[in-house]
């Protein structure tokens, strides 16, 4: 054997004693979870409950009872057992299919229960756990694990848009992230704006990420100086080292839940357990408010002593001041607006071009917008005072596109101030008594983070903008130098909304459809034809764009399709006589003969009852023709007209192949048996069927049952025969040059009205023989009557300039009022013309909008430049 046979062996083995292993532990996972599965059943049928489930439980984890993902791998129930709470205890074990596996089946086991923990419960797990459960009839549902409920985590919890459902492994406390909200970044700036407020920490102005994270452990306090006297703390928990912002430290406990957001040097701290930062922040406050009471009672008690001394002959003025001047040094006061207001003016002419007017084009389009729903009611309404209110709907519209801003001035504000911090992000400084200002983004390289000394800044008071910042940055320069900037707010607003008002007219009037009939009121290149006879159907000039009204006979069904029907996705007008008719034609002789009603006739009479009765006497048993099927008990009956029913069917089938009537004729050669000598072969007893004629047989009647679902067979096979050849005859007449063809737009079908007298003689007969009749009254040229009105969408035409086929659109606007169409108040031609102006303000406003932006951009750079320029 050579070496690579002997390793494919090897290969072999492996791979064999691997899938081996694999089987193994797939049937023990199999097996343990089946036993978990009756360790649920059993311990529901003897629990003890200790409440019910809160509104509130119940709202957080019916997520988890209709989202699939959300519990995977885990199979999904919707429904609870009852809401019903018990306690479950023991230590929390993961069991996997595959161990460390992050795509895998697992489960949490606790005292062999399987159990399910929403928003991450299983992070608090502990060598011996506790856990309130409701249950579903697979698994038990966590509402509380040691102490924590549903809402810990709540914000974490996993969501079937990650990439990786949260529950779908393990998570780590680190995995757990939701973005930062708008208030908790408010109240983090100013520990990442001012280097003080970190105390000890390496300052970081930034943040990694604006994800908020969480970490769960016990905190330790570490002590980075030597002087017992004046320690110098940081704080870490686990790896990671955290500061607490609005001394949240003092909510440490032993094991804490903290939500995180990470700078490059530390983490800050967003919530501890149950106190987030607005809390801190409040109590902080409260304190010191506290501490500023008690110094004050503090002054004022040692005043009263200090009152005491004061000479009689002071007066209440001396000692007035001297309260006032105590005061003065030792109690602490608020704080007071640390910016001073230089001057108040109104803003420039200049200024007041830096800001976008009133004039944002909304009037203008929602008075465009109405004109275009007056308009669609019109297109389904006709009525003639429409079109007024259309016109001056459009009117208004243009006054107000046409109207110019109205020019206003706002208060401005010169204020001597410093800048307490910049937010790079939001475009805004923190000046005075927090007080926030927006400025340009451009202004964002030139601008400090913060300032030591006053500065003289210009504000407009009713936007807090800032619209100049002492002598290098001014509003009031730039447009000197580069004019003002583009605003494209209007053109926005109008482009929007003129864009998809022209997409909804162009779709309802279907312009590419209807252009020529929107030009009559200009040039009268529009038709209305009314075709009564198939000929002049056929000849006359009909052009797309045209209306036209038909209502002609000699209508048929497309015969290409599935089904014959009156309704018809494509009809065609022909009123000549087929040359192939008699190829379609059936023999009606024989169908008159095989569908009609008495051709299986039986009776009961004395000779059937008296057969009856010899056969059930014991002297005549033996010696009966009937010996083989007639069983005591049994009943006769006897068939007429045998003969006729023998020759109907042999004619039948020599139309058919074989295979179709091998059964019918088992059946009838069995059960029809003559006196003279027993007919084994179908032949013989056809001839025999000739020569007598009207004989009948006495034949058991439950052989009736068998022959009946033969006959109706054979009738089956019959009709498919005749139609096949009626509907192949069908399709080479309506492909005829003779023939036209008319369709409806949209796939609408088609009626084809036949004569009532037809209908009230065939509404007994078999639907194959109407059918039949149809197909053959069709190809005589004899069709059914359609009535067809509307506008030519589509026209055809064979090489000698005859009518092939025609498409049209049935609207009731085409059907009903075509007349009116061909005037100036035609909707066809107001809603080309309302097209026309939705699709020019589009387009114009998208070009303004392009070139705007193109414009902008260039005056942020040449400004840019200027400033760069001036500080070098």
């Amino acid at each position: 054997m050579d070496t690579i046979s002997t390793l494919k062996i090897i290969l072999l083995l492996i791979t064999l004693f691997s899938a081996l292993i694999g089987l193994s532990k797939w049937s023990d996972f199999k097996s343990e979870r089946k036993q978990n599965k009756k360790n649920l059943e059993d311990f529901i049928n003897n629990r003890k409950t200790t409440r019910r489930l809160t509104a509130e439980e119940l709202e957080l984890i019916t997520p988890y009872l209709t989202n699939k993902k959300l519990v995977k791998p885990y199979k999904l129930k919707s429904s609870l057992i009852d809401s019903e709470v018990s306690i479950i205890e023991g230590s929390c074990i993961r069991h996997s299919f595959y161990t460390n596996s992050e795509e895998t089946d697992f489960y949490y086991e606790i005292d062999g229960i399987e159990a399910l923990f929403p928003y991450n419960l299983q992070l608090f797990s502990l060598s011996h756990n506790v856990a309130e459960v409701v249950f579903t009839s697979n698994y038990a549902i966590v509402i509380s694990f040691n102490g924590y409920s549903l809402d810990t985590l709540a914000d974490f919890g996993a969501t079937p848009n990650k990439k990786n459902s949260l529950y779908s492994s393990s998570p780590s406390s680190s995995e757990l992230t939701r973005p930062i909200n708008e208030d908790e970044l408010q109240l983090l700036e100013p520990y990442l704006n001012n280097p003080t407020m970190v105390e000890n920490y390496e300052h970081s102005s930034t943040l990694v990420s604006s994800d908020v994270s969480i970490i769960i452990g016990p905190c330790i306090a570490i002590n980075h100086s030597n002087n017992s006297n004046d320690p110098i703390y940081t704080y870490q928990i686990g790896d990671i080292v955290v500061f607490f912002p609005y001394d949240m430290e003092r909510y440490v406990e032993d094991i804490n839940i903290v939500q995180v957001v990470v700078t490059e040097h530390y983490a800050l701290v967003v919530k501890i357990n149950q106190y987030d930062l607005k809390t801190a922040k409040q109590e902080q406050l409260q304190q010191q408010r506290q501490k500023q009471q008690n110094k004050k009672t503090y002054f004022e008690s040692a005043w009263k002593s200090k009152k005491e001394e004061i000479l009689p002959e002071q007066n209440l003025a001396d000692a007035n001041d001297s309260i006032m001047k105590f005061d003065e040094e030792y109690i602490e006061i608020e704080p007071i607006i640390s910016y001073k207001i230089v001057e108040q003016r109104q803003e420039t002419p200049i200024e007041s071009s830096n800001r976008n007017k009133k004039n944002n084009g909304i009037l203008a389009a929602v008075f465009l917008a109405l004109t275009v729903i007056i308009y669609i009611k019109y297109w389904y309404t006709f009525d003639s005072w429409l079109p007024l209110f259309i016109g001056l709907s459009l009117l208004v519209s243009i006054v107000f596109y046409l109207r110019k801003a109205q020019s206003c001035t706002l208060e401005v504000n010169c204020i001597k101030t410093k800048i307490h911090y910049k937010d790079d992000i939001k475009n805004r400084i923190l000046v005075g008594d927090n007080r926030t200002l927006k400025y340009p983004a451009y202004w964002t390289p030139f601008l400090p983070y913060k300032s030591d000394e006053d500065v003289d800044i210009d504000v407009i008071v009713k936007k807090e903008k800032l619209l100049r910042y002492g002598n290098l940055l001014s509003i009031s320069r730039e447009i000197e130098e580069f004019g003002p900037p583009k605003f494209i707010m209007r053109n926005l607003i109008l482009f929007v909304t003129a864009f998809i008002l022209s997409i909804m007219t162009f779709k309802l009037v279907d312009i590419t459809s209807n252009l020529q009939l929107a030009t009559y009121p200009l040039d009268s290149n529009v038709s209305v034809w009314d075709i009564k006879d198939a000929k002049s159907l056929k000849n006359s000039p009909i052009k797309k764009g045209d209306l036209i009204n038909i209502k002609l006979k000699g209508a048929s069904c497309n015969a290409e399709s599935d089904m014959y029907l009156e309704d018809c996705d494509k009809v065609f007008i022909n009123q000549q006589i087929a040359s192939n008719i008699e190829e379609a034609k059936a023999n009606s002789n024989l169908v008159d003969a095989l569908f009609d009603g008495d051709l299986i006739k039986t009776v009961r009479d004395n000779d059937v009852k008296q057969l009856e009765k010899e056969l059930n006497s014991e002297k005549n048993k033996k010696n009966s023709n009937y010996n083989k099927e007639y069983q005591p008990g049994s009943v006769l009956s006897k068939l007429l007209h045998v003969d006729r029913l023998i020759l109907t069917v042999d004619q039948s089938c020599q139309l058919l192949e074989e295979d179709k009537c091998k059964q019918i004729k088992l059946i009838l050669i069995k059960t029809i048996k003559l006196t003279d000598n027993e007919l084994e072969q179908w032949p013989q007893l056809v001839e025999y069927s000739k020569q007598h004629h009207n004989y009948d047989k006495i034949i058991v009647a439950s052989t009736l049952e068998y022959l009946e679902t033969q006959i109706s067979n054979l009738q089956k096979s019959m009709s498919f025969y005749y139609l096949d050849k009626a509907n192949t005859a069908l399709t080479n007449y309506q492909q005829s040059p003779q023939s036209v063809s008319l369709a409806l737009a949209n796939a609408n079908e088609i009626k084809i009205n036949y004569p009532d007298e037809d209908k009230d003689k065939d509404k007994d007969k078999d639907k194959d023989i109407v059918l039949l009749k149809t197909y053959y009254n069709a190809l005589s040229g004899k069709g059914g009557k359609v009535k067809v009105s509307g506008l030519v969408t589509g026209v055809d035409y064979q090489n000698d300039n005859t009518v092939s086929s025609l498409t049209i659109d049935d609207d009731l606007l085409y059907r009903i009022y075509q007349h009116q169409l061909l005037s100036l108040t035609s909707p066809v031609f107001i809603g080309v013309v309302i097209f026309i102006i939705t699709a020019l303000m589009a387009l114009s406003n998208g070009i303004i909008i392009c070139c705007k932006l193109i414009a902008n951009n260039q005056r942020k750079n040449n400004i840019i430049k200027a400033y760069e320029n001036r500080i070098k």
